[in-house]
């Protein structure tokens, strides 16, 4: 329940900053539960998913970091554009944030 929590809130967040459902995104399988969940978030905000990454279309690579600290989890999505991260306090029905977004945007 955490990760899709976790997924969920970062995808709506990248959504806002590159359009919902607007790209196809590269993402590598690694079989975790956040990635998983990553991306079924992803195509429930309507982009396309490849995890092959030999598409001819244009596509979004999407690179993810999920990380224990001081009792909280950290997550980053990043593309080539924009930089997300945020906090989260993960309990056993979830996660809800636990800091503001933080965003960089590439030029």
């Amino acid at each position: 329940p955490a990760a899709s929590a976790i997924a969920g809130d970062m995808v709506s967040r990248l959504a806002e900053q590159i359009g919902p459902g607007k790209a196809t995104v590269a993402l590598k399988p690694d079989g975790s539960p956040f990635g998983q969940a990553l991306e079924a978030a992803l195509k429930g905000w309507g982009y396309a998913v490849i995890t092959d990454q030999k598409a001819d279309q244009k596509v979004v690579p999407l690179a993810y970091v999920i990380m224990p600290f001081e009792g909280q989890v950290l997550a980053r999505l990043s593309t080539a554009s924009v930089e997300l991260g945020r906090a989260y306090t993960v309990t056993a029905t979830g996660a809800t944030p636990a800091s503001a977004l933080s965003l960089l945007k590439r030029g």
